[in-house]
């Protein structure tokens, strides 16, 4: 006779599930940048870089999005990355 199998209760997956994902860093593509990344690049202090960023989204002129990245102090966290998008592109040309 097989062995019943013990099934785990909803909770108990999710639970399960959530501290497998957050023990896994993500790949982040080549061209994203954390706001701390771009203030690097751009030689500005990362309030300067982050009220650039946050208002060139909503402008269209930048993505967002968040990847989990090892974080050193805080383990594999959720942060958000930034890349230019294609308008950008087309309004330098114009």
């Amino acid at each position: 006779m097989a062995a019943k199998r013990k099934e785990m209760d909803s909770a108990e997956l999710l639970k399960q599930l959530r501290s497998a994902i957050q023990k896994q860093p993500e790949e982040v593509p080549e061209g994203w940048k954390t706001a701390a990344q771009w203030s690097d690049e751009w030689g500005v202090t990362a309030n300067a870089a982050s009220q650039v960023l946050g208002r060139s989204v909503k402008l269209g002129l930048m993505r967002s999005k968040k990847f989990r990245i090892d974080t050193k102090t805080r383990g594999n966290y959720p942060t958000l990355h930034y890349y230019p998008t294609d308008a950008i592109s087309l309004k330098n040309k114009s």
